[in-house]
């Protein structure tokens, strides 16, 4: 099988906006078990407005980031479960907010967009 010109530049292109754009944040992935750690680089967001079924806005924290699958894989993370599904449930993920201070999650879901080859993860309050 081969991937046409136009859908391997965009998949260049969103590696490279992912990870090098100038909007990317250095992040540590961590094991589930704490015990081994990764470098990546990805997008990062942390905010705390919601809205609710009836458009009201709520305040509620929403944190996720977006990495990049196949930086994972040459880092030789295994991103994938036997079932061919990403799976990176109750990973740890650690990374600086705006002030500087290093905050800590856990990775609760991810929504993968197999076309162009990115993650997004959900994340939720880390608890020792």
């Amino acid at each position: 099988m081969s991937t046409g010109k136009i859908l391997a530049a965009a998949r260049a292109d969103f590696k490279r906006f992912i990870e090098g754009g100038g909007f990317y944040e250095d992040i540590v992935l961590k094991t589930p078990d704490g015990v081994t750690s990764y470098e990546v680089k990805g997008s990062a967001s942390k905010h705390h407005i919601n809205f609710d079924s009836d458009g009201n806005p709520i305040n509620s924290k929403n944190a996720h980031i977006c990495i990049v699958e196949s930086s994972l894989v040459d880092l030789g993370i295994q991103t994938r479960n036997a079932s061919g599904e990403v799976n990176l449930f109750k990973w740890r993920v650690d990374y600086p907010d705006s002030t500087g201070q290093v905050k800590n999650y856990i990775i609760e879901q991810t929504f993968p967009d197999e076309t162009v080859g990115g993650i997004v993860c959900i994340l939720g309050d880390f608890q020792n």
